[in-house]
């Protein structure tokens, strides 16, 4: 065991910056439902059975599986700085039999897409992980559709969180406004919609 290696992933875990993969099978304790069940961040989603999703930082997939069972006709795109994390997600999706969604690796504030190629995009607990969020949320901006929605939650604990003021400023600067919001235990989500 390397003993300098897990010294720098419990930095990354207990510190700013990107959630280490090595530690990615925390991100999928059954203890999450507790806090915030999949099935009831994807309810907020506004998804249509052929929606077309990209989740920004999807770890090992905690909360792909459900978008992907919701969208039969649509595609979930993951997008991740770390190639495990995305291996780790694919490997998951595939064992429960989905098809319906791709992988792209890259920097969350140098979004790779065509404009307006997405009807929702999500990130739970990532935005303030990005190294330059307000890069991060203009990119988004452009590659939403209009009436497409951005959905940020963030969580109590986690070490880079963003209050939801600071995520309403971020949006309003590229045009995006406020559609709702809900609080959870220890943690918030907000969605933005995209009006033209």
């Amino acid at each position: 065991m390397d003993i300098s290696k897990w010294k720098d992933v419990w930095e990354r875990f207990s510190g700013n910056g990107v959630y280490p993969h090595e530690l990615a099978f925390i991100l999928d304790s059954p203890l999450r439902n507790l806090i915030l069940p999949a099935s009831r961040l994807v309810d907020r989603l506004h998804l249509s059975s052929a929606s077309r999703v990209l989740e920004i930082g999807p770890g090992p997939g905690y909360f792909s599986a459900e978008v992907v069972r919701r969208i039969p006709a649509g595609q979930l795109v993951l997008f991740d700085i770390q190639r495990e994390m995305l291996n780790k997600s694919r490997a998951k999706l595939e064992r429960k039999g989905y098809q319906n969604f791709g992988l792209a690796q890259g920097s969350a504030d140098r979004l790779p897409f065509k404009p307006e190629s997405f009807d929702v995009v999500f990130l739970v607990t990532v935005l303030g992980e990005v190294q330059n969020p307000s890069s991060c949320v203009a990119n988004i901006s452009q590659v939403l559709r209009p009436r497409g929605v951005l959905s940020l939650t963030e969580q109590a604990g986690d070490p880079d969180a963003l209050a939801k003021d600071e995520l309403k400023s971020l949006g309003e600067a590229v045009g995006l406004h406020v559609l709702e919001h809900w609080s959870f235990r220890g943690g918030f989500t907000l969605n933005l919609v995209k009006m033209a």
